[in-house]
């Protein structure tokens, strides 16, 4: 799941799904999937780029097979509460080449993360 375009772009064979909004609404998004019984395969704060000053993030997860994962939920919980943190005086509208930068950074944490897990 993200809001980053460029991994939308990037990855069409993959069932990537496309969050339009801020980091909070990826987060929000993600916290649903993972009550529903999906899990996290990577940690929504890795990068250490702080979540309510970034325009982009991207979760992967995995589809549900069991019941509620305790450990995804208190790290996408936790993640909630880190945006809020970290939130006061983000810049309202991003210059354009500042969000080129960061949909870059965002997609090649992506990349390294879909290596490590074998799905590239």
């Amino acid at each position: 799941m993200t809001n980053n375009p460029k991994v939308v772009e990037s990855y069409p064979g993959l069932d990537v799904r496309a969050v339009e909004g801020p980091v909070l609404e990826l987060f929000l998004r993600v916290r649903d999937l993972v009550h529903r019984g999906h899990r996290l395969l990577t940690h929504p704060l890795s990068g250490s780029l702080k979540p309510g000053r970034i325009p982009y993030k991207t979760v992967i997860l995995e589809a549900a097979k069991t019941g509620l994962d305790l450990e995804s939920l208190r790290y996408i919980e936790n993640s909630i509460e880190a945006y809020h943190r970290t939130a006061a005086g983000s810049p309202a509208a991003w210059p354009e080449p500042l969000l080129a930068d960061y949909a870059v950074i965002d997609l090649s944490h992506v990349q390294a993360a879909l290596e490590s897990l074998g799905a590239q």
